[in-house]
């Protein structure tokens, strides 16, 4: 008998079925322009905001994620609580001091004072040079310069919010929404 030259169907099935793995493997990889850069940073973004809430609902103290939009960083500071003052003396029966008053001011009208939460998403992370925060969408309106407070209350609770980032040419945005009532953050596209 004569061999035949060529393929079979299936053999070229097969081929194509590898080039298509392989070509769905790959090009998800590649970084088309800046997309890649502005996933990662929105997800920092949302990452700092999660921790915030969370850290609120355990501390039970406010939280407050900064977002300097000019130079595109963000960073988390709180409430920490005020330390705590020294004890009343006792007496000789011991008894505390009678003289000493007593602050009668409940501490949700205390000013809070805050600063930054210990740990890395204390510090200032400013966005990779091809990624630029656009604003922030808040109830007032559209903040697109200075820095923008979003406050996450001792219980969790916070403002519907909405953090624009694109590339530096203002290709691949995306926003990171913060959902005040389902206790939500997400990352989804701004186009």
């Amino acid at each position: 008998m004569r061999a035949r030259a060529g393929f079979t169907l299936i053999e070229m099935l097969a081929v194509i079925a590898m080039f298509a793995l392989i070509a769905a493997m790959v090009v998800p990889n590649l970084d088309l322009g800046g997309s890649r850069a502005v996933r990662s940073e929105a997800a920092d973004l949302a990452t700092a905001i999660e921790f915030a809430r969370q850290r609120a609902v355990m501390t039970g103290r406010t939280h407050v994620v900064q977002i300097d939009v000019e130079r595109s960083a963000h960073w988390v500071e709180w409430a920490a609580p005020p330390e705590p003052e020294e004890a009343a003396p006792a007496t000789a029966t011991g008894e505390p001091d009678a003289e000493r008053a007593i602050p009668m001011v409940p501490p949700a009208l205390e000013v809070e004072s805050l600063v930054p939460v210990p740990g890395p998403f204390g510090r200032p992370r400013t966005a990779d040079e091809a990624v630029a925060i656009l604003g922030v969408e808040l109830p007032e309106g559209f903040a697109d310069a200075g820095v923008v407070e979003l406050r996450i209350d001792g219980d969790g609770a916070s403002d519907p919010a909405s953090v624009v980032l694109a590339d530096r040419d203002g290709r691949y945005p995306l926003r990171v929404e913060i959902e005040s009532l389902a206790d939500l953050v997400q990352i989804v596209r701004a186009d």
